[in-house]
């Protein structure tokens, strides 16, 4: 039973940037095994994974008769990358679900144990699946439609149509991005968590668009320089076997760190959210009577 309509709507109150970022930085200091851990098996190791195994596409493709830059070559290519992206996509979500949990309950004081934790979040994983699917085939079906422009007619037309399918999908993703927090935390559905996404970030998609784009890039170059650095002070016939595999999983652990820090990001924005437009303790009122 949903008791949000009891909670008392937040007069006067603003959304602040500086607790979703203090919040999750205070999230990330208390938790830092905690949040290593699940980086480590929810996001490296199926990435790493998923990487290894494009290395035998063109094989596969092959023996399939994908041969060339033909329309059975695309569809075949096409469904690999499909195929491989919803089967790593699973434990990402789950992975987000679990931090999702933490991250609000330490955000509102009551900080939960790992174990329930995982138990919370493999209590929503359809839900939550439902969610990232959902995203994912938009930005897929968004990708693949400009790629097949660009093959027929011109790379100038594929960005054109690039554009204007990844515009909607992106205005769309900011408004549903924290239905993950809000299935683990509040009980909802697939459809029903999205559309109360859309009701809390109502009014400050900008300001997570930019937070969101600021994270992800930020991260992102830092890492890469960060890589870089390194590497420009080692010999690569140097490198012991341990190096030499981490340099191969890097993409992975790089992208495990983005996804770990953005889910705490989200959780600690709904958490925001539901302060701002609901009033303090809204989520706490929610979950006991939920």
């Amino acid at each position: 039973m949903q008791v949000v309509s009891l909670v008392t709507q937040g007069k006067g109150e603003k959304f602040r940037l500086g607790n979703v970022i203090g919040n999750t930085a205070a999230f990330l200091r208390r938790n830092a095994i905690f949040s290593i851990a699940v980086g480590t098996i929810f996001f490296a190791l199926p990435l790493a994974l998923i990487n290894l195994s494009t290395r035998y596409w063109p094989t596969l493709a092959f023996q399939l008769g994908a041969v060339g830059s033909g329309p059975w070559s695309t569809s075949v290519n096409l469904g690999f990358s499909l195929a491989s992206g919803l089967i790593g996509t699973a434990p990402n979500l789950l992975g987000q679900a679990v931090l999702s949990q933490a991250a609000v309950g330490d955000t509102n004081g009551n900080r939960s144990s790992v174990a329930r934790c995982v138990q919370t979040a493999l209590r929503h994983i359809f839900p939550v699946v439902g969610i990232g699917y959902a995203v994912y085939l938009a930005f897929f079906l968004a990708r693949s439609g400009s790629a097949a422009v660009e093959l027929s007619n011109s790379p100038q037309a594929g960005g054109l149509v690039f554009l204007f399918l990844m515009i909607p999908c992106v205005v769309w993703g900011v408004g549903i991005s924290v239905a993950v927090p809000v299935s683990v935390r509040e009980g909802l559905g697939t459809a029903a968590s999205m559309s109360r996404s859309q009701a809390l970030t109502k009014g400050y998609r900008w300001w997570i668009f930019g937070l969101v784009s600021v994270v992800v890039i930020g991260l992102l170059l830092a890492l890469r320089l960060a890589t870089a650095f390194g590497l420009a002070f080692v010999s690569l016939e140097s490198l012991s076997l341990l190096a030499m595999v981490l340099l191969t999983f890097q993409g992975a652990m790089a992208s495990a760190i983005v996804w770990t820090v953005l889910s705490i990001v989200l959780a600690t924005t709904y958490a925001e959210l539901r302060r701002v437009k609901e009033g303090p303790g809204a989520d706490e009122l929610a979950e006991i009577f939920s």
